[in-house]
């Protein structure tokens, strides 16, 4: 089992359209092979500031994930939402 940690920065206004978009994007992980669990989490000193952390069976399934076409499409639609690139961090249990 692994997790995946994603940071993001938003934009200033850009936190209703982020917030659509990431329910989207659960919406569409959670029928994906090998997608566990997965929660959104805000930082209660700067609402621009979004870490989600997922839980996936195996790295191969969360690479199947970023890597698919229903993954990009709602990327494409974050992507204006954010102030620099997201960053990924994958975790293993221990």
């Amino acid at each position: 089992m692994i997790r995946v940690l994603i940071e993001r920065w938003l934009k200033p206004g850009a936190e209703e359209a982020f917030d659509r978009e990431m329910r989207a994007l659960r919406r569409e992980a959670v029928h994906r092979p090998g997608y566990v669990s997965g929660e959104t989490m805000r930082d209660a000193d700067d609402h621009r500031h979004v870490l989600v952390l997922s839980t996936w069976r195996s790295r191969e399934d969360w690479e199947t994930w970023r890597a698919s076409s229903a993954r990009a499409a709602i990327d494409a639609r974050i992507a204006p939402c954010l102030a620099e690139p997201e960053r990924f961090i994958v975790l293993e249990l221990v």
